[in-house]
């Protein structure tokens, strides 16, 4: 008997997979970013608004609804909450395979590393703290999402 159902991923299955990987990387960010106050306020706009982007081109309409708190009916669990960052995932979960986990682990990892090499070469005597949290923020999140990856 032949499998209708295709054995290897197909480009737009990993096309989809990065694009919700850097989305993922982006409500993350934004929130680093927040909490930390590292950039500028233009800065964190053009962060979201990227994000917000690479959200639709991954999951659509429905994911971006997802994240304004708007579910479908047709859920037998109806998920909402006050916080947005708790929406990233159910926004996120249709899209999201392998290939986000590798882009995820990528990015945090990158993002922690340049943090505590921003962190070291700051010329002034007292660096902000708030990298040296994104940091390790950064690197454990990384870690954490190469399991995932390697799973």
């Amino acid at each position: 008997m032949i499998s209708t159902e295709p054995t290897e991923m197909n480009t737009r299955t990993v096309v989809r997979g990065v694009i919700a990987g850097l989305s993922g990387v982006g409500f993350v960010l934004i929130f680093l970013f927040v909490q930390t106050r590292l950039v500028s306020l233009p800065v964190l706009l053009g962060v979201g608004i990227a994000t917000i982007i690479a959200l639709f081109a991954a999951g659509g309409t429905t994911a971006v609804r997802r994240l304004a708190g708007r579910t479908e009916t047709t859920t037998d669990e109806k998920r909402e909450t006050d916080w947005w960052l708790t929406r990233v995932e159910p926004a996120l979960e249709d899209s999201w395979n392998a290939w986000s986990d590798i882009v995820l682990a990528v990015c945090l990892g990158a993002v922690g590393i340049g943090s505590f090499a921003l962190l070291v070469t700051s010329s002034t005597n007292d660096p902000p703290l708030g990298l040296l949290i994104t940091g390790f923020l950064g690197i454990n999140s990384a870690l954490i999402s190469l399991a995932f990856a390697l799973d």
